[in-house]
């Protein structure tokens, strides 16, 4: 059964940048991936232009890209710009458990999605030390 996520960088004007990643989504995975691989704005850029995925890896080039990959037109898995405020309502939408988000201080931010569809803040250093 996947673990679900989005992998969100925030922009200057309320708007975050999200892809979606089937696969392994959970702080222990995704989390330690994005902290110790995707640590800056180049190296997250750079991810997000592969689009969604269906498993994150240590580099871009390893990672399992829908449209790369598995030829899904890229209309369909390209990255999306969404309102910061509503992040919680789409990841309802996308079924995924966690957000994680690269906030304007250069740190990751992971919520988990609870029962009640809000976003609970999860912290990542400490789910995989």
């Amino acid at each position: 059964m996947a673990t679900r996520s989005l992998i969100g960088m925030n922009l200057d004007n309320g708007i975050t940048k999200i892809i979606y990643c089937h696969w392994d989504g959970y702080p222990e995975h995704v989390g330690e991936l994005l902290v110790n691989y995707y640590n800056t704005p180049t190296a997250i850029t750079t991810l997000m232009e592969l689009g969604d995925l269906s498993s994150l890896d240590a580099t871009p080039d390893s990672c399992t890209a829908f449209h790369r990959d598995r030829n899904e037109p890229w209309g369909m898995v390209e990255p999306r710009d969404v309102n910061t405020s509503e992040l919680a309502a789409v990841g309802n939408d996308y079924g995924v458990d966690y957000v994680y988000t690269y906030n304007d201080e250069f740190e990751w931010e992971c919520s988990r999605l609870d029962y009640t569809g809000e976003l609970v803040p999860v912290n990542i250093l400490a789910a995989v030390a």
